[in-house]
C-alpha cells in the first residue's frame, strides 16, 4: 500500500517537473494522468475477476464509481495505477529502444512486442506471486484450464496478465515512439490540430485518456465476455479457504450461474432461457456463497436449488444450476 503511494505520487512529481522544464506535457506526465483517468475501471475488473483483497485496507467511500469490489476498492488503487502501469512501460521503452538500435529492427512493432512481452511478465510476477501467492489479495474463481494452482486459495488466472499486458503494450509505445524533440505520437497529432501550446496540451491529455482506456476496457471484458458466452462461468473452479478474517466466503457474481425465479411458481427453463437470465442476472445483484454452500448446491445430480432469498428483493429466492441444460423446479 505505501509502495502504491510513494511510487505514484513520485511518478507525478517527476512528470509535472519534466514539463514544466519543456514547457509542454511530458509523455511521463501524460500517462500518469491517463493512468489515473481509468483507475475507476479496476473495481468492475475486480468484480469480473472474482478478486478479494483482506478486509483491514483502507477502503475508497460509497461514492467512489462502479464501486463493486468485494468490501470495496482499496483506498491506494487509484494512485497506484499510475506506478503500475508507467514502471513497466518504462522498462519496455527502454528495452525496445536498445533492441531496435542494436538489431535494427523497426521501433514500432519491437516497442509492441517487448511491451507486451514486459507488461505480460511484470502482471504476472505482481499479480500472482506478490499478490495471491504473498496473500495481498485472491481471485475467489479461475476458468479451468487457463489459471494456475487451480483450486487453492493461490490460484491466479493467466488471462489476466494478458489483458494487463495489452494495456501496458500501450503505454511502452506512447513511451517509446517519440521524435527528436522528444514527443511522442499523440503530441504529435496534437500540434498539427491545435494553435497554442495549451490547446496542444489540453488535446494531448484528452486523446491519451481515450487511448488507453479503450484496451483497458476490452481487457476488463475480455475473461467475462467468452466465458459467459459459452458457459465457462457455471465451470468455474472455486480457491480454497481464504485469510483468516475473510470467513472462507467469496463474492460471486450473479452471472456466476445465478437464476432469479418467482417464488412458488414452477416453471421449464431452456438452455437459452438459462444463458438470458445470466446476462440479465449479470447487471442485477452480487450474492455471497460459502464454498461449503457452492461444493453442496453443486453436487450429487445438479439439480437447481434454493439456497437463500435476496435480500434486497424479499420474495425472491436465487436458484443456482450448474450446467446449460433443461431443468425443472
Amino acid at each position: 500500500m505505501y509502495f502504491a503511494y510513494v511510487s505514484g505520487i513520485a511518478f507525478i512529481l517527476v512528470g509535472v517537473y519534466l514539463s514544466y522544464r519543456r514547457r509542454r506535457v511530458h509523455p511521463l506526465l501524460l500517462l500518469s494522468i491517463s493512468a489515473l483517468s481509468f483507475s475507476w475501471i479496476e473495481s468492475p475488473y475486480d468484480w469480473a475477476m472474482y478478486a478479494q483483497f483482506p478486509p483491514g485496507l483502507p477502503r475508497m467511500p460509497s461514492w467512489w464509481p462502479l464501486n463493486v469490489t468485494w468490501g470495496g476498492l482499496p483506498s491506494s488503487v487509484p494512485i497506484g495505477y499510475v506506478s503500475y502501469f508507467v514502471l513497466p512501460a518504462l522498462i519496455g521503452a527502454a528495452l525496445g529502444r536498445w533492441l531496435s538500435a542494436k538489431f535494427h529492427w523497426r521501433r514500432p512493432i519491437t516497442l509492441l512486442t517487448v511491451g507486451l512481452l514486459v507488461g505480460f511478465c511484470w502482471a504476472f510476477v505482481f499479480n500472482a506471486i506478490t499478490g495471491a501467492h504473498f496473500g495481498n489479495f485472491y481471485y475467489g474463481y479461475v476458468i479451468p484450464g487457463l489459471a494456475i494452482f487451480e483450486g487453492t486459495k493461490h490460484q491466479y488466472p493467466l488471462y489476466d496478465s494478458l489483458a494487463m499486458g495489452i494495456e501496458m503494450m500501450v503505454f511502452t509505445y506512447l513511451l517509446g515512439r517519440t521524435d527528436a524533440e522528444g514527443r511522442n505520437v499523440i503530441e504529435m497529432w496534437a500540434d498539427k490540430k491545435s494553435k497554442t501550446r495549451l490547446q496542444s496540451s489540453a488535446l494531448s491529455i484528452a486523446a491519451v485518456i481515450v487511448i488507453t482506456v479503450v484496451p483497458y476496457l476490452l481487457g476488463v471484458a475480455m475473461p467475462v465476455l467468452p466465458a459467459a458466452a459459452t458457459g465457462w462461468l457455471m465451470r468455474v473452479t472455486p480457491a480454497a479457504a481464504f485469510a483468516t478474517g475473510l470467513d472462507s466466503r467469496i463474492a460471486v457474481p450473479a452471472a456466476t450461474a445465478t437464476l432469479v425465479v418467482r417464488r412458488n411458481r414452477r416453471r421449464e427453463i431452456s438452455p437459452g432461457g438459462i444463458k438470458a437470465s445470466l446476462v440479465v442476472a449479470f447487471f442485477l445483484s452480487d450474492i455471497e456463497l460459502s464454498h461449503a454452500d457452492l461444493r453442496r448446491r453443486l453436487s450429487n445430480d445438479y439439480r437447481a436449488e434454493a439456497f437463500r432469498t435476496d435480500e434486497r428483493r424479499p420474495g425472491i429466492p436465487i436458484f443456482v444450476s450448474s450446467r446449460p441444460a433443461r431443468t425443472r423446479w
